[in-house]
């Protein structure tokens, strides 16, 4: 009787064993196929992220777009609530922001030759610690065919002066005189260019439609900016 018991035992288990693997093996396969659709995404994503076209790739700040000859990608993201800083890609490379840690409260702005994309400054500029002068005087550095990338973390308006606004109005921005406390910005123009930019976006600060309660979401523009001939 013991060992015929044992066998009903074990017999029962094989079978709740097999009916439990048979229940579950369509899942297995679906995992199993989302598993390799998820690898061919991520290798999808690289090879285009990886096409240099005329200029470097950099996995680390893909623009998830093509860009025509003769255009430089770009990935520009405001900081999101306090917690996430502001991040600035130019060229398929992570200026500031990112990995590299280098991203402030206020406005972070990057500097780039409009003709071969080398960056020429970086900085971010608070302006809630410190006055305008320092901005000021990096903006009147500014002369024909230098690309502007901006993006703002927490608050971009303190102290930000008249001329400062009319400046980046010249750079082809049309929401800069029209930002207020606490709004998130995101700007990319050049020097010299007399039309506007298309390359910007503002969220305001709204208690009602705020997404993180006391900041509003967080701005982004992926694009590709032309560049700047020496003749222009």
């Amino acid at each position: 009787m013991r060992l015929k018991g044992r066998v009903y035992v074990l017999t029962t288990v094989l079978i709740i064993l097999i009916w439990y693997f048979s229940i579950n093996w369509s899942k297995l396969q679906e995992a199993a196929k989302w598993s390799r659709n998820a690898d061919d995404e991520v290798s999808d994503f690289v090879t285009d992220c990886d096409n240099p076209g005329l200029f470097k790739s950099h996995f680390g700040c893909c623009p998830y777009k093509h860009c025509p000859v003769n255009h430089f990608p770009f990935h520009l993201h405001s900081g999101a609530a306090n917690m996430v800083a502001a991040k600035i890609c130019f060229n398929n490379t992570i200026i500031m922001g990112g990995i590299n840690n280098n991203a402030g409260q206020g406005l972070n702005i990057v500097l780039a030759n409009g003709e071969t994309g080398a960056i020429l400054r970086n900085k971010y500029f608070n302006l809630e610690s410190k006055g305008p002068k320092e901005l000021l005087a990096y903006l009147k550095t500014l002369k024909p065919g230098i690309i502007v990338l901006l993006a703002s973390y927490i608050d971009p308006t303190p102290k930000l002066t008249d001329e400062i606004r009319n400046i980046f109005t010249a750079l082809g921005s049309t929401m800069v005189k029209s930002l207020k406390p606490r709004d998130s910005w995101v700007f990319a123009g050049a020097y010299g260019r007399k039309e506007a930019s298309p390359f910007e976006k503002l969220i305001r600060y709204d208690m009602r439609s705020n997404a993180y309660e006391d900041w509003p979401e967080m701005a982004e523009v992926i694009g590709c900016f032309p560049r700047i001939s020496e003749t222009e």
